[in-house]
């Protein structure tokens, strides 16, 4: 082998070498989408009572567009958290948060709080 043919050799091994690692690069990248939206509700937890009249839903999004709670659209800081007020209803309230990607897809995430005004026992049994 030649001192040119190697030379040769190691330039179309560092550019097979360098083009392997963008392509897995661009791979790697594209799980996010592929995955699709996700939501997380951090508060408060599911099954909580609640007896005041507001709660504030607080939670993180990530791989999505458009987020909705009960249907209202909701807007998302630059790290995809969100947060908002709702309404507690004396009995059970379901608090359902909406996340949809830029391809359409939607995920849903459901909180199940109690409401209880202080004026009757309101009690969960399994």
């Amino acid at each position: 082998m030649t001192r040119t043919s190697l030379i040769r050799s190691i330039k179309i091994i560092a550019s097979a070498f360098a083009a392997l690692l963008i392509i897995a690069f661009a791979v790697w990248r594209s799980l996010d989408y592929a995955r699709g939206p996700k939501v997380t509700i951090s508060l408060p937890t599911n099954g909580a009572e609640i007896t005041a009249k507001y709660v504030t839903v607080k939670g993180r999004v990530e791989r999505a567009n458009d987020l909705l709670i009960n249907g209202k659209e909701i807007n998302v800081d630059e790290h995809g958290n969100f947060s908002d007020n709702i309404v507690v209803f004396p009995g059970i309230n379901v608090i359902t948060v909406t996340a949809k990607d830029q391809f359409g897809r939607s995920v849903k995430d459901q909180l199940t709080l109690i409401g209880n005004d202080g004026s009757s026992s309101t009690s969960l049994t399994n």
